[in-house]
C-alpha cells in the first residue's frame, strides 16, 4: 500500500479515528490544515495580546458566532462537553427526573447529564435520515421527564421543530447537540437557534477546529443567559454599587449564579477565540465543499442497491461531517465488516465505524443506563460504516473511494 492522499493530518489520537501507517486512503485526525491567515490569528495573540482569557478576543468571537448563528447569546467554552455540561445544569436536572437523549451519538452527548444524576432514557433514530425520532422521543416522555436532547447528528439536522412542538406541550425543555453541524440548517434557521440552548464543538475532527479543542453554547432566554458567565468562570463577578477604592474588598466577587451548584472554570483562551473568528469566515465555504464531496459520493452509488445513503428531508442543509453508509449483504451472506475488511486488505482504504449505541458501552451499562427499546437502531447500526472523509478530497480520491466499495461488494458477490 501507498502511503496516505489525505492532507496532512496528524498520525492518530485517542479516539481511535485519526490516521494510521500502511493505508492508501486513510483517515485523518483532523478535517484540514489551518490557512496562514489563521495560524497569524494565533500568533498575533502570542505576541500582542495583554489578556491570555477572558479578554478582547472571547468578546468578539461570541459576538460573531452570534451573529452568524442569528443568536442573542453565545457564551464560548473550553469544549462542546462542558456546554452540555452547563445546559444541563440550567435544566435544572437531577436525581429523580428523566432526560430523553439519542442512543446513536458520541458519549460526550450523555455523560453531563447522566453526571446530574437524572435518568438517562434512550430514543431511537428514523431509519432514512438516522438522526433521533421525535415520535420515539414522545412515546418515551413520562411524568419524571424534564429535558430532551436533540443531536445533529453527522451535520444532519434532527427535526427539532417536531420535538419543540412536543416539548411546548409537555412543558419540557430542548438542548441541541450541535458538535458536528456548526452551519447546518432547517429553512432559514442555523441549528442551535431553536431550541433553549444549543451546544457547539470545536475539536481537532470537526467543520472547524480551534487548537484541538473548544466549544460554544448559545442560550435563548435572557434569564439563562445570565447565568452562564459565572457557572463558567468560578463564580466570579464584580462586586454591586460603587467602590470608593477599586481594591475594597478585592478585585472581584465570588458568588452563586444556581441554588446549590458549585460553579466551574470552563474558560477557553483568546488565542482560540482570535482563531475562531478567522474559522467562521470560511465555514459556509467548507461546508460547501464538503456537500459538494457528498453529492459525488451519492450519485456515485446511487446504481448500488446494496448501499443506502442518508435521506436529506427537503429544505434541510446537512453539512456531512462524516460520510456514513449502510451495507445490506443478505442476499449473498455478507456483512459490513465482510465489505471493511476487503477494503482494508485489498483497496488500503481505512474505513471506520462510528460510536457504538450508548447503551452498549460498559459505561453507560455500570452506571444503570443499559436498557434500551430501539429496534431501527439495533437493526440498521451493525451493517453502517464511515469512509474516510475530510475537506477537500480531490475528486480522484473520491473516485477511487466508490471504486473500491463497488469492486469489495463484487468481490463479496463472487465468494
Amino acid at each position: 500500500m501507498t502511503s496516505s492522499t489525505s492532507t496532512g493530518s496528524p498520525t492518530g489520537d485517542a479516539s481511535g479515528r485519526g490516521s494510521a501507517a500502511g493505508y492508501k486512503v486513510n483517515f485523518p485526525a483532523r478535517m484540514r490544515p489551518y490557512t496562514e491567515a489563521e495560524i497569524a490569528a494565533v500568533v498575533g495573540v502570542m505576541r500582542d495580546a495583554e489578556a491570555q482569557t477572558q479578554g478582547e478576543q472571547l468578546r468578539r468571537f461570541e459576538a460573531a458566532f452570534a451573529a452568524y448563528s442569528g443568536v442573542a447569546h453565545a457564551f464560548a467554552v473550553d469544549n462542546c462537553t462542558n456546554a452540555l455540561a452547563l445546559a444541563a445544569e440550567l435544566c435544572e436536572l437531577g436525581p429523580g427526573d428523566e432526560v430523553i437523549i439519542p442512543a446513536y451519538t458520541f458519549c460526550a452527548t450523555a455523560l453531563p447529564f447522566g453526571a446530574t444524576g437524572a435518568t438517562l432514557v434512550w430514543a431511537d433514530i428514523r431509519p432514512d435520515t438516522w438522526v433521533v425520532d421525535p415520535e420515539d422521543i414522545e412515546r418515551k416522555i413520562t411524568a419524571r421527564t424534564k429535558a430532551i436532547v436533540a443531536v445533529h447528528l453527522l451535520g444532519m439536522p434532527a427535526d427539532v421543530p417536531a420535538i419543540l412542538e412536543i416539548a411546548g406541550r409537555r412543558g419540557l425543555r430542548v438542548v441541541e447537540d450541535c458538535a458536528q453541524a456548526p452551519g447546518a440548517a432547517i429553512g432559514d434557521r442555523k441549528v442551535g437557534t431553536l431550541g433553549d440552548f444549543g451546544c457547539f464543538s470545536f475539536h481537532g475532527a470537526k467543520n472547524i477546529t480551534t487548537l484541538g479543542e473548544g466549544g460554544v453554547l448559545t442560550v435563548r432566554a435572557e434569564a439563562d443567559a445570565g447565568l452562564v458567565p459565572g457557572l463558567r468562570h468560578n463564580g466570579v463577578r464584580a462586586f454591586p454599587g460603587e467602590r470608593p477604592r477599586y481594591w475594597v474588598p478585592a478585585m472581584s466577587n465570588v458568588d452563586l449564579d444556581l441554588a446549590g451548584v458549585w460553579p466551574h472554570n470552563f474558560s477557553i483562551g483568546e488565542a482560540q477565540c482570535a482563531l475562531g473568528c478567522e474559522l467562521l469566515e470560511t465555514l459556509d465555504e467548507n461546508n460547501e465543499r464538503l456537500i459538494t464531496q457528498a453529492a459525488r459520493m451519492r450519485a456515485a452509488f446511487a446504481d448500488v442497491p446494496e448501499l443506502t445513503v442518508v435521506r436529506i428531508p427537503e429544505g434541510y442543509r446537512h453539512v456531512f461531517h462524516q460520510f456514513v453508509m449502510h451495507f445490506d449483504g443478505g442476499a449473498f451472506g455478507k456483512r459490513r465488516d465482510d465489505l471493511l475488511d476487503y477494503l482494508t486488505a485489498e483497496a488500503g482504504v481505512r474505513a471506520i465505524v462510528q460510536y457504538h449505541p450508548l447503551y452498549r458501552y460498559p459505561l453507560f451499562q455500570k452506571m444503570g443506563a443499559g436498557a434500551h427499546d430501539c429496534p431501527v437502531l439495533e437493526t440498521w447500526w451493525d451493517d453502517s460504516f464511515s469512509l474516510p472523509w475530510w475537506i477537500g478530497m480531490p475528486d480522484e480520491v473520491l473516485d477511487y473511494l466508490a471504486e473500491s466499495v463497488k469492486a469489495g461488494i463484487a468481490a463479496l458477490k463472487e465468494a
